[in-house]
């Protein structure tokens, strides 16, 4: 928690302390400093309030508050340091971390039993171990300690008596009921064929149900659904053990946590989501993906280029790539009662694309959708609906086109990646030759609208009325062409090109005809390219060095 805060405030510092900063601008930043402190001094205060931290936390805390200039920075730092210093303190960072665990990881995955309850925020770190222990580890060895005394006793007096001893745990309440007049042999047929056994982990007995509290992403309405009930018994909906129950509860720890953003721009939303790579390789190998994949996560690293650098792995160790990577994620918040999974395998086609071109995917801006976009793929879905709309979202902000294109162009060429393996490994040189005539189409739009630019406002309009600027015309016929392509009528699309190349006296590339009938480029290729071109300006055009597919900065 303390190294949290302390890089959370130097970022905030580094900004203040730009010599350009103005006065608005500081206040932002010290509102924002203030802000930080108070979240995690006001808990220092709730749980230390009585010891000299609690003290010097109120004092900085006040002290902040006369700060008022960007004259005082050298004193905000000071303060700053002096609040950090307290947090470091291994009591108090341990407390705050644990609690800060409790709720912003493991709650919206499990809610709030054993420790997880707000109650329990005031336990210390050795009595959170305590009750973990006491919940979810002694189960599981009375468990353990049952079977192997129903397997050696030599009387039913010894079974019962271990029932008696532990009769606190109130599984073996109910065990002892139903065995407490049986003979040794009947009393072990009953834990062979009358006791439920777990459905999660094969070989162990069924103590409890399974609940939402156990783990949330795989909760069930337990009122609602009845057919999800063991024999249809509703005393008896799930039922496993208490080691599959610790199992659940250790999920977490073998997964990456990380924020990630669902949606675009003001309306995406920032969520907490658990990450896992599986694999059929050794478990040491798929812990080592793991552990790759965690610290790349936290460092914020996009997704394309995790599976690539994954990819490079394997070649690298094993000279090909049919590892057969699956990546699982998954979201869950406890209250909303909600849970969102993805899940990807990683086909051979995209492999061989990623290990060959995952640099390309580098020029697909906002990093929004450079995410959806190979999520799509991973998913296998067609990615153009995520390109038109990044289109629109150029128009509507005057953006260039040159994103799109990348991603229009990057579509299409796993499209050849895929059709290269499905037809046995043809070469593919020549299919990298249709991936460079995408360029050219793009560049055809790209020459309309420097047409326009060049025709100015005024050429062809009558005295006195108004007329709109090229780059104005350019972003009504764009949309009307995304309508168009979005809508699958390619008849209204050409019906607009003919007329948009009659306007400039430019004849109809012959490309257009045979993205009708798809004979080289696919309609949707053609028609995203075209409009990319039409958003972008002479000088990004020349980013494709010498019109062979390759990106190059600009």
């Amino acid at each position: 928690m303390a190294r949290r805060e302390e890089e959370r405030l130097d970022n905030m510092l580094q900004g203040l302390s730009k010599s350009n900063v103005t006065k608005e601008t500081f206040g932002t930043g010290l509102k924002n400093i203030r802000d930080t402190v108070k979240k995690s001094a006001d808990k220092v205060v709730k749980y230390y309030g009585d010891t000299p931290w609690g003290d010097e936390v109120k004092s900085i805390q006040e002290a902040l508050k006369e700060i008022k200039q960007a004259e005082q920075l050298e004193e905000l730092q000071q303060l700053t340091d002096q609040y950090l210093k307290v947090l470091a303190e291994p009591l108090i960072n341990r407390k705050l971390t644990v609690n800060y665990f409790k709720t912003a990881v493991m709650q919206p995955f499990f809610g709030q039993p054993s420790f997880l309850q707000a109650t329990a925020n005031s336990l210390s770190y050795e009595e959170h171990i305590d009750r973990f222990q006491q919940d979810y580890i002694l189960p599981v060895l009375l468990e353990a300690k049952m079977r192997t005394i129903v397997e050696q006793a030599s009387t039913s007096n010894e079974v019962l008596a271990f029932l008696d001893e532990y009769q606190d745990y109130s599984p073996f309440k109910a065990i002892k009921r139903k065995v407490k007049k049986r003979n040794l042999g009947e009393i072990r047929a009953f834990f062979e064929q009358e006791m439920s056994h777990c459905t999660l982990i094969e070989g162990q007995l069924a103590t409890i149900n399974f609940e939402e509290m156990m783990f949330s992403p795989l909760g069930v309405s337990q009122n609602k659904a009845l057919n999800f009930n063991w024999n249809l018994a509703k005393d008896e909906t799930i039922p496993i053990s208490s080691l599959a129950k610790l199992i659940l509860f250790c999920a977490p720890a073998g997964a990456a946590v990380y924020l990630r953003k669902d949606g675009f721009g003001e309306q995406g939303e920032y969520r907490t989501y658990m990450g896992f790579v599986q694999s059929d390789s050794p478990l040491p190998d798929v812990i080592r993906k793991n552990r790759y994949f965690q610290i790349a996560k936290q460092g914020m690293e996009p997704f394309d280029r995790v599976v690539s650098r994954m990819i490079e792995d394997v070649k690298q160790k094993a000279g090909f790539v049919a590892d057969h990577l699956l990546f699982i994620e998954f979201s869950s918040e406890y209250r909303a009662k909600k849970t969102l999974l993805d899940y990807y395998h990683l086909p051979r086609y995209l492999a061989e694309y990623l290990s060959h071109h995952a640099d390309e995917l580098d020029h697909i801006r906002p990093w929004e959708y450079r995410e959806q976009f190979i999520r799509h793929v991973l998913k296998g879905e067609d990615p153009r609906h995520m390109i038109t709309r990044l289109l629109r979202q150029n128009v509507e902000s005057g953006y260039s086109g040159w994103s799109a294109y990348v991603a229009t162009r990057e579509r299409y060429r796993m499209r050849q990646y895929a059709k290269h393996l499905g037809e046995g490994g043809s070469a593919m040189d020549a299919k990298e030759k249709r991936v460079r005539a995408v360029y050219r189409v793009y560049r055809s739009g790209a020459d309309i609208r420097e047409k326009f630019n060049q025709r100015g406002p005024r050429e062809g309009a009558p005295e006195g009325q108004y007329a709109a600027s090229g780059a104005k015309k350019i972003s009504g016929i764009a949309y009307r062409l995304l309508n168009a392509a979005n809508a699958n009528n390619r008849k209204s699309f050409m019906d607009t090109v003919m007329r948009l190349h009659m306007s400039v006296d430019k004849p109809v590339p012959v490309f257009f005809l045979d993205a009708l009938h798809e004979r080289e480029l696919d309609f949707h290729t053609v028609a995203n390219a075209f409009v990319a071109g039409l958003l972008s300006e002479k000088y990004e055009v020349a980013k494709e060095q010498n019109g062979e597919g390759v990106t190059v900065d600009g």
